[in-house]
């Protein structure tokens, strides 16, 4: 994602979804002002920047989803140390 397209491409679709969520977190029960824009499914396990993987949230909503997900991952062993395989 390093070159400028790509940053071009995402930057215009971030600032469609926060327009288009009237600049609120969509986050099930949240109701803070959107600053930042999740993705659905993460980049690093292979989503897209696409404006239908990406939803508006707050900063806190945001972090918090990210972490369950690491969890999520991590409990079912596809990263730490010892499983480089995947």
């Amino acid at each position: 994602m390093a070159d400028a397209y790509h940053r071009a491409v995402y930057r215009n679709a971030r600032h469609a979804v926060l327009e288009a969520a009237g600049g609120r977190c969509q986050w099930p029960g949240c109701t803070n002002p959107a600053t930042t824009v999740d993705h659905v499914i993460p980049l690093a396990l292979g989503g897209p920047n696409a404006p239908e993987n990406l939803r508006a949230s707050c900063r806190g909503c945001n972090s918090r989803g990210g972490a369950a997900l690491t969890n999520e991952i991590k409990r079912a062993r596809r990263v730490g140390r010892r499983s480089r395989a995947w």
